[in-house]
């Protein structure tokens, strides 16, 4: 059983994992939000999800007091499905249904596992490793807030390690050089602001954005070579296409970077839990991976300046391209699974 999900940083990694445990012959199952992005991906991935009706801890007190009783509703119903199905084990992701399945998970003896995405790793996750057997960490100093924690990376779709770049400029019908915008999941708006502004006009390079859903009719361009797309579900071929990418520093879009192996404009979302996508932007800076802009320098000047900087220099560009790469975790699903197998072996020597 895996629980969680929210945003595309926690619901595709599980879907990598939950696709690996598939090909070792375990059946899996999916605990979610009804409101969250894995209401979409995780039956469209041909699983079951079991949805649960949850809310955050966010606004005031009314709405505090509806979230907690939304979340032990979540933790009855969370104990029937587990009962229901008898896992062998449970994986928490993050997201609103990860804590309810934890909890319930313990209560019934299950081991159960966390998957920590970021550097700095939320309340949630820090209260919930006390409860598991091992904490699986993307980040090595995530491994400084947890117990039992054991770095493994962050489990990827495969396509972005088999994406093509000839193929994929043929197939987008792009012309090189190619600059790859994009916010994760959800969007970014200031970076979108930026963006649609900074390439205005005719540019000697394309500009391949994607804006996401919540902002994308808010944009047009009158440059032939910017192309604005809200959505990209198989992001690996403007990747494979790009030759600098301009992103937020959600941890999943970054490992989906290293995947491919291309050079990066970091600007990490100032008001992220912990500051954490700073931190995640480090990890990658501090290797030579990528370069940081602080969102309170983004402008369109700054932005274009930036990028058009970075493509000129082509050492530079080839350098951070190649420190990149080396940072991709091809094997971290197949390790995850591998232990949560382990685990299902053991716990049914047990009876």
């Amino acid at each position: 059983m895996i629980a969680g999900g929210g945003t595309g940083g926690h619901a595709i990694p599980a879907l990598c994992v939950a696709d690996s445990l598939h090909r070792e012959g375990a059946a899996v199952e999916f605990v979610g939000s009804s409101t969250g992005i894995e209401s979409t991906l995780v039956p469209k991935a041909g699983y079951t999800l079991h949805a649960l009706p949850l809310a955050g801890l966010s606004g005031g007190p009314v709405q505090r007091a509806w979230a907690g009783l939304l979340f032990l509703k979540a933790l009855v119903r969370c104990r029937a499905i587990l009962k229901k199905y008898r896992p062998g084990a449970v994986l928490g992701v993050g997201g609103y249904a990860s804590a309810p399945a934890v909890l319930a998970a313990n209560t019934l003896k299950i081991p159960t596992f966390l998957h920590e995405q970021n550097s700095v790793p939320g309340r949630t996750n820090r209260l919930a490793s006390r409860l598991v057997k091992e904490v699986f960490v993307t980040f090595p100093a995530a491994a400084g807030f947890l117990r039992d924690a054991a770095p493994v990376g962050m489990p990827t779709r495969r396509e972005f390690f088999e994406a093509s770049r000839e193929e994929a400029l043929e197939r987008l019908g792009l012309e090189p050089p190619v600059v790859l915008i994009f916010g994760g999941s959800g969007g970014a708006l200031k970076l979108n602001l930026a963006a649609a502004e900074a390439f205005r006009g005719a540019t000697p390079y394309t500009v391949f954005h994607v804006s996401g859903r919540r902002d994308f009719a808010r944009f047009s361009t009158d440059n032939p070579r910017h192309r604005i797309v809200e959505y990209e579900d198989e992001l690996w071929h403007p990747l494979a296409a790009s030759d600098v990418v301009v992103m937020r520093a959600g941890a999943g879009s970054l490992f989906d970077v290293a995947a491919v192996g291309r050079a990066a404009i970091l600007i990490p979302f100032p008001h992220a839990t912990g500051d954490h996508q700073l931190h995640n932007a480090r990890y990658f800076t501090e290797k030579g991976a990528a370069e940081l802009l602080n969102d309170d320098e983004v402008t369109a000047e700054t932005l274009r300046a930036r990028v058009e900087e970075l493509l000129r220099d082509g050492p530079r560009r080839e350098a951070y391209a190649g420190n990149m790469k080396t940072l991709a975790t091809p094997e971290a699903a197949d390790e995850i699974a591998g232990r949560l197998l382990q685990a299902t072996k053991e716990k049914g020597r047990r009876g």
